[in-house]
């Protein structure tokens, strides 16, 4: 047996390496950071009145990370609701038809290579606990992953806070910078602060975190150049 100790050492450990929350934090602060460094560039292509882009960035900033909170919130809820509906679904069909539903977990099995003897020994044992049966046939007949009730919740908070935290990054240069080259610290500060991200994402999943620093970088600097043309050609107009 192992230690129960080493053992929940080894899950937080192993746990820890996903990162947990950590594609919550990419997702919200990538999108603030790159929406809100659009909006800055093309505002201050278009005005050099500093309280014209504070304002356009702050009301970016806030509507950006409320939208994207309530997006994330609703969406990971739908994901909750389906899951429990689907699992509902199974234990209906394990109660009405057990004998499809244990063929249904021998060809799992099968196409993992597990032996007909080992195959009918767990399907027996799986049989006898239906709420473990029914999550294995959502997981791997439907390829439907566990989503807990408070996850919604926590995944609508980490979304929004971190789209919030990003939006603010591009706005800082323009507090430091005169208006007329507030536009280049922006770019530049964001870009840095989206190669850190790339970076650190890479870091914690394993690839190579040169490389997505990078490709986070460019994505948002080309989202960005794009928001800055917008608004110097209206600026023109």
């Amino acid at each position: 047996m192992v230690d129960e100790k080493e053992f929940e050492k080894h899950q937080k450990e192993r746990l820890g390496s996903q990162g947990k929350i950590f594609p919550e934090i990419i997702l919200g602060s990538q999108d603030g950071i790159v929406n809100t460094l659009g909006v800055v560039l093309g505002i201050s292509a278009a005005s050099s009145d500093i309280r014209i882009i504070l304002a356009g960035a702050l009301a970016a900033a806030f509507a950006e990370s409320i939208s994207m909170g309530a997006v994330a919130y609703t969406s990971k809820l739908s994901e909750y609701e389906n899951y429990i509906s689907e699992l509902n679904k199974e234990k209906e069909e394990i109660k009405e038809h057990p004998e499809i539903e244990k063929e249904e977990v021998r060809r799992i099995l099968r196409s993992w290579n597990v032996s007909e003897k080992d195959t009918e020994a767990i399907v027996n044992v799986i049989s006898n606990h239906e709420e473990a049966w029914a999550q294995i046939m959502v997981s791997h007949e439907l390829g439907l992953q566990k989503v807990e009730s408070t996850k919604p919740i926590k995944f609508s908070f980490v979304v929004g806070l971190s789209a919030l935290i990003g939006s603010i990054i591009p706005v800082i240069p323009f507090l430091f910078i005169p208006v007329n080259y507030g536009w280049i610290g922006s770019l530049t500060f964001s870009g840095l602060a989206l190669a850190l991200v790339g970076y650190l994402k890479g870091k914690i999943i394993g690839t190579n975190p040169f490389k997505g620093g990078l490709q986070l970088a460019i994505i948002g600097i080309v989202s960005a150049i794009a928001g800055y043309i917008i608004g110097f050609l209206v600026g023109n107009l």
